[in-house]
């Protein structure tokens, strides 16, 4: 579930009002199994639906949306990009949205087994894929409503 991990801190760094109160972000994972292969080595891969929550957003979902399809990017690339995310909203008012993002997330883990010590090595790949190139590590998001009015800053963040 480091892959989770990951993309939660991400999401706590990238997006505006999270980091001042991550109490806003909640995860979990209602569902998953777990791929395998028999015979002597225990490697074997996570599949998981991750639930990503944010409780209390303005209803605007550009400034989650894009920071998490860029994570994707680098760590998800491998999904199906029409199954990769799905979400829903509750919406309690004009200024208050709460949105449920359900993420299809998969993790190797190799696991090595030595019989002549009766060792098992376990190691988590996480592996990163280079993105497009592009040298910017640091990201704005400027949005307009109207195409005549100037853009203006939504949200910053580090890349992935």
């Amino acid at each position: 579930m480091r892959k989770l991990t990951s993309l939660r801190q991400h999401l706590l760094t990238s997006v505006p009002g999270l980091a001042a109160d991550p109490d806003r972000l909640r995860t979990y994972v209602p569902e998953g199994n777990i791929a395998f292969s028999r015979g002597l080595n225990l490697s074997h891969e996570y599949r998981v639906t991750a639930e990503v929550i944010i409780i209390g957003t303005d209803g605007d979902l550009d400034p989650i949306m894009l920071p998490m399809l860029q994570w994707l990017g680098r760590y998800q690339p491998d999904v199906d990009p029409a199954q990769a995310l799905r979400f829903s909203a509750e919406i309690h008012s004009n200024t208050e949205v709460d949105v449920i993002f359900s993420v299809e997330l998969t993790e190797r883990v190799v696991a090595l087994v030595d019989c002549a010590t009766g060792q098992i090595r376990s190691e988590h790949r996480m592996p990163e894929y280079p993105l497009d190139p592009c040298p910017a590590e640091r990201w704005q998001l400027l949005v307009r409503d109207d195409p005549n009015a100037d853009y203006t800053l939504a949200a910053e963040w580090q890349s992935p």
